[in-house]
């Protein structure tokens, strides 16, 4: 009856891994990603899209008689239209997945942690001490970028009307609420007890200062 409690009372304030910790681990992990990302991309990405590039650029000229896009209801309409914005669409999506594999892979592996946690000594579990499944990984990678929707909006509301980037944000109440959920997100770790983002709280995660024996993170993890 107690084995529950003494595995979430295991970890006392110097166990949980700062901010400063997560912070440089993404940083690594993010780098890793965007290597995979870039290598994708030039070699698989480029011989898929590139032909279809191509043929888009000979059948809009041919329709409109230049080779610029412009922001006009039928260069728009064409660009949606045209196969080349389903197939960019679906690289985008691949792109993502490849973060989220790499993240949801490692994160529920015997390692509990990405290339980056592990280099700096730290690992996600649940709030019972037990590792994370693939499911509960992939939804706390997906829960984490987030806040890059709301970045991608911001901006898009600021080019769309021309405004600085204080003026977007405060641009509407629907923007400014949504600026404070998206610090709030990010920084709430910073008021909570075991260092927590939101998406923690949500996945029952918590970050500790520890490296498991593993040596591989396919390899069989140990029970307790």
């Amino acid at each position: 009856m107690n084995t529950h409690k003494e595995k979430i009372n295991e970890f006392n304030t110097n166990n949980f891994a700062s901010s400063a910790k997560r912070s440089i681990a993404s940083a690594i992990d993010t780098i890793i990603v965007l290597i995979i990302r870039i290598l994708f991309i030039e070699s698989i990405g480029r011989m898929w899209i590139e032909p279809i590039l191509l043929k888009f650029n000979t059948e809009f000229k041919e329709k409109f008689g230049t080779e610029t896009p412009k922001r006009t209801p039928d260069h728009i309409e064409f660009m949606y239209q045209h196969e080349l914005f389903y197939n960019i669409f679906a690289l985008f999506i691949i792109i993502v997945l490849i973060g989220a594999i790499y993240h949801s892979a490692l994160n529920s592996s015997s390692w509990r942690a990405t290339i980056g946690k592990r280099l700096m000594g730290i690992a996600i579990v649940k709030n019972n001490s037990m590792p994370l499944s693939f499911k509960r990984a992939l939804l706390h990678y997906f829960l984490s970028i987030l806040p890059f929707f709301y970045i991608f909006y911001i901006i898009s509301y600021q080019m769309k009307n021309d405004l600085e980037i204080y003026q977007a944000i405060t641009g509407s109440v629907g923007n400014i609420i949504f600026g404070i959920i998206f610090m709030l997100w990010l920084q709430i770790h910073l008021f909570t007890k075991n260092k927590t983002t939101a998406y923690d709280l949500i996945c029952n995660t918590i970050f500790i200062n520890k490296v498991f024996d593993a040596k591989m993170p396919w390899s069989k993890i140990k029970k307790n």
